[in-house]
């Protein structure tokens, strides 16, 4: 295989897994319209996977109780949240990655969804328990677990966190956002 083709091959393998690794939420869901752009610097603990940087870009609706949102970072995230109580929300998100909106030559489609729990433990602090399980086509699936904190500072969002795979391959990310 010619080595000017198997850099981009590589990098779409590394795009189709679709994890959704910072999404800059609080408990508490958004009350009318919200915009949000950042980036995420990612460490895969592994020796063969370099660290990276993922630009990241979400827009959220919702009424204070219940919120929608679509987001980007390495693949098309659609998501819904639902508060429970004032300081605890549940959410859920299915992602798939950019690459099936340029291809179809797979016979099934790769997709993450997740599910997580919010608890705003803090004005300015989230705790976030989250699972996952993506489904990578035709080489199988994954289940993967994870924590992240998020820190926000009036329209300033700091997030770090971490997802384990059940192939045993941690991920550690740091991100940075702005709200608007």
């Amino acid at each position: 295989m010619n080595a000017r083709l198997a850099l981009p091959i590589a990098l779409a393998l590394l795009l189709s897994a679709c994890l959704p690794v910072a999404t800059f939420e609080t408990a508490t869901p958004v009350n009318g319209q919200q915009f949000t752009a950042g980036l995420t610097g990612v460490l895969v603990v592994d020796s063969s996977t370099p660290a990276g940087a993922l630009p990241y870009l979400a827009y959220r609706w919702g009424d204070g109780t219940t919120e929608f949102s679509v987001s980007t970072q390495v693949g098309l995230r659609g998501g819904v949240k639902q508060k429970l109580d004032e300081r605890f929300s549940i959410a859920a998100g299915l992602t798939v990655p950019w690459l099936i909106f340029s291809s179809s030559d797979g016979p099934a489609l790769p997709f993450t969804f997740d599910a997580a729990v919010l608890v705003q433990a803090t004005e300015e602090l989230t705790v976030i328990g989250r699972g996952m399980y993506a489904s990578l086509s035709d080489l199988g699936g994954t289940w993967l677990a994870g924590a992240s904190v998020v820190y926000r500072q009036q329209s300033w969002l700091f997030e770090g966190g971490f997802l384990y795979a059940s192939d045993g391959r941690p991920m550690i990310s740091v991100s940075a956002g702005y709200s608007f």
